[in-house]
């Protein structure tokens, strides 16, 4: 039986996070939303996780520095940065990291993860 993948959310704006959630949990995703990149860390100590997305300006910890110390534990976890400043993002775009440009719709999210996951999958 195939488990179900696991969306790591770390984003500050709390209503853009509920919404996000509901709309990943839509489509038979797990999700587990953190507020800031040290809470997102903690969340990874607790369990492992598909695929991070992540905004970039948080209180605490921001995105680059969550990026960062989540490669040094886990270098192949997928990244979404979600952000409307992308000249901000320190890491290079790669198979393993795409940036998702704020505002963006609910199905450019859909579609994100599941290239980012797995694009012959069905998750809905």
């Amino acid at each position: 039986m195939e488990s179900v993948p696991h969306i790591l959310v770390a984003e500050d704006e709390r209503l853009e996070a509920l919404a996000l959630a509901d709309t990943l949990e839509g489509q038979g995703l797990r999700v587990t939303l953190t507020h800031n990149g040290l809470e997102a860390i903690t969340a990874l100590e607790r369990g492992p996780a598909s695929l991070l997305m992540t905004d970039l300006r948080m209180p605490v910890m921001d995105g680059n520095e969550l990026i960062r110390r989540m490669r040094a534990r886990r270098p192949a976890l997928p990244v979404i940065v979600m952000t409307a400043d992308s000249g901000a993002l320190w890491h290079p775009v790669s198979d393993r990291l795409r940036v998702l440009h704020k505002p963006f719709s609910f199905q450019a999210a859909i579609g994100a993860v599941r290239a980012m996951l797995d694009p012959t999958r069905s998750f809905g």
